[in-house]
């Protein structure tokens, strides 16, 4: 039997097509992620069916449980910041929500809500959100040289985001519960910056509560290590001690 050449070519792009490795799953639900507005700098996820059985849930403080409280019926939440104003997507059932499908809701302003519906390109901050959500049940990707409106020692988160592209954190709601912070500077010099600030942060904090032992152990146990332009801060805290130091 004779095989025509372009019969033969299309038989092995048919074959290299079986062949292919499929792609990995996303980290993010696409569902999801395709609906964050353009106009967000900070992007948080929890998977709140993983939540509600971890040690960390039953120690919320009030407020979290309260801002919880709506996603009784969803299982993953997106939280979208534009610095200013906030987009919750959900997959589930939100009372009071837009629910723009059986499953999916969405919850913040109107125009927000109507960026969330409207055709749009990915936005930036998918990708280290990506990297950061793979096998965390709560995490925080934030864009770079943006002022976030925290409060009370998280305020001093700011002063750390001028300096870098982005910063990402990873929460495992164990007791003790595991973070670890990744922030990516733009060179080498702006991550030793970051690393310096961070550390004197560190020291500062741990001089306002040099007199509390679970606190200065807590903060002791930091591990921060830096490698070209990215610098790693890690730490495993019991979840008591944890909550003494946000709160």
């Amino acid at each position: 039997m004779v095989i025509r050449p372009r019969l033969a070519a299309s038989i092995a792009l048919a074959i290299l097509a079986a062949c292919r490795t499929p792609a990995p799953p996303a980290a993010i639900d696409p569902a999801l992620s395709a609906r964050v507005p353009a106009a967000t700098v900070a992007l948080a996820g929890v998977d709140l069916d993983r939540l509600r059985t971890s040690p960390l849930y039953a120690k919320l403080p009030p407020a979290a449980r309260a801002f919880l409280e709506p996603f009784a019926h969803a299982h993953r939440v997106l939280i979208a910041s534009t610095g200013v104003e906030l987009l919750t997507i959900a997959r589930g059932v939100v009372p009071g929500a837009t629910q723009i499908a059986p499953d999916l809701a969405l919850s913040g302003a109107p125009h927000l809500i109507s960026a969330a519906t409207s055709a749009h390109p990915p936005v930036g901050i998918l990708a280290p959100a990506e990297s950061v959500a793979a096998g965390s049940p709560i995490w925080i990707a934030v864009r770079g040289g943006v002022a976030l409106p925290l409060q009370g020692n998280l305020a001093n988160a700011n002063n750390l985001l001028r300096g870098t592209e982005y910063v990402t954190l990873a929460v495992q709601p164990g007791d003790p519960t595991q973070l670890e912070l990744v922030a990516r500077c733009p060179t080498p010099e702006a991550a030793l910056r970051f690393e310096q600030s961070f550390r004197a942060m560190v020291s500062l904090v741990a001089a306002t509560n040099a007199r509390q032992a679970a606190t200065a152990g807590l903060l002791e146990s930091i591990r921060i290590g830096r490698e070209e332009q990215v610098v790693h801060v890690s730490l495993s805290a019991p979840l008591d001690a944890l909550a003494k130091l946000l709160l």
